[in-house]
């Protein structure tokens, strides 16, 4: 691992194509297909809101002034479990550390909000985030959903 200088930041709207870029080169990368126009329209919106909705938060990491990586995270009542909705880093600039910034920073909303149980989502076949939840401490907590294409996401647990 090769860790770059990073700065963690809260995402503002200016951000906006740079957050999108990220999550489309990562999911390409991670071998999902690449995204309809009205796929990629559909990305810009989910990502407006996670910047702009409250109960929502949404942080990116810069290294010499890029956004190389985002996390996204949601309550949906204070009090209850943080929601990390999505993690990306741009496929380039994967095992320099930037993933392992933005989810410290996950842990440390955590703890600033007293909740202790972190939730998570993740790809069944996406073997390198499973792996990087593991080795952060997360563990699946047996549920398991299957989307419209028949992909199963399991959900993982962190208690800090």
């Amino acid at each position: 691992m090769n860790d770059l200088p990073v700065r963690i930041r809260p995402a503002e709207m200016d951000d906006l194509d740079a957050v999108v870029s990220i999550h489309t080169a990562a999911c390409a990368a991670a071998g999902a297909e690449p995204d309809a126009v009205g796929g990629l329209l559909a990305r810009f919106n989910g990502w407006a809101r996670a910047i702009q909705l409250p109960g929502k938060t949404t942080l990116i990491a810069e290294a010499d002034g890029e956004v190389v990586g985002v996390l996204s995270m949601e309550s949906d009542a204070p009090g209850t479990a943080l929601e990390l909705s999505q993690i990306h880093v741009r496929p380039g600039q994967w095992r320099r550390g930037i993933g392992g910034r933005l989810h410290a920073a996950y842990v440390q909303s955590l703890r600033e909000t007293g909740v202790l149980t972190g939730l998570a989502g993740v790809w069944e076949h996406n073997d390198r985030a499973r792996a990087f939840y593991a080795r952060l401490g997360w563990r699946p907590d047996g549920t398991v959903e299957t989307n419209g294409d028949g992909l199963r996401r399991l959900r993982l647990r962190l208690e800090v």
